[in-house]
């Protein structure tokens, strides 16, 4: 009867150690939101961070209001068969995020890039300290052109900018009559040239559009 016991209390200790292990762990992994999972799957995800997309995990982001212009603006990954090779520079790519929600990690986001114009869909936030992660899905407008992405972007943020800006466009569907845009499934990565997508101060859509309707498609990330 004491041997068997003691056997007891030994298995119900080796649990407890277990158990608490499991917990430590899990609380060392930042991880990403379940939102953030439903956006990004696990398999794309990887597939970014293989290509050279930095992904910043955790749950105490950064405040990144504001609006960023990342110039000159660099493809740093592609897929096989682009006919856009890896060094080339686009147009200046202007980001505004607002209306950042500190308890759902939400992020509202629009984007300007040469004659195209992005609005977020859904976007939510990751990371820790000064850098961070936000993930989001956008509807993309291109002269005749329309589709569904996918966006990341990471950096740091600092008091100039958003150091080290890097983005990543993946295309989930489209309308596309004169095919302007990259093929569905496929992602490129693009970064700041000089690693520092700086503060602007207004957004100024009309006036950009206008300026970009001499700018050919070429010039454009999409």
């Amino acid at each position: 009867m004491k041997t068997i016991l003691t056997s007891s209390i030994a298995a119900l200790l080796l649990c407890s150690v277990v158990f608490l292990n499991g917990c430590k762990k899990k609380d060392a992994e930042p991880g990403l939101s379940a939102k953030i999972q439903q956006i990004v799957p696990a398999d794309l995800l990887n597939t970014m961070k293989t290509q050279g997309m930095p992904i910043n995990e955790g749950t105490k982001p950064p405040n990144i209001e504001g609006i960023f212009v990342s110039s000159p603006h660099i493809l740093a990954a592609t897929y096989d068969g682009d006919l856009d090779k890896v060094g080339r520079t686009y147009s200046d790519f202007i980001v505004k995020f607002s209306g950042q929600n500190s308890t759902d990690g939400s992020v509202s986001i629009d984007i300007k890039n040469g004659n195209s114009v992005s609005t977020g869909i859904g976007g939510f936030i990751s990371g820790s300290g000064n850098k961070f992660s936000l993930f989001t899905e956008t509807d993309l407008r291109d002269g005749t052109a329309t589709a569904k992405q996918i966006r990341v972007f990471s950096g740091e943020i600092t008091s100039s900018g958003i150091k080290d800006f890097y983005s990543t466009v993946f295309l989930k569907e489209k309308k596309d009559p004169n095919n302007r845009l990259i093929d569905v499934g496929k992602m490129r990565i693009v970064k700041d040239g000089d690693g520092l997508a700086s503060k602007r101060s207004t957004f100024r859509l009309a006036a950009d559009l206008g300026a970009a309707a001499t700018i050919g498609h070429s010039d454009s990330e999409q």
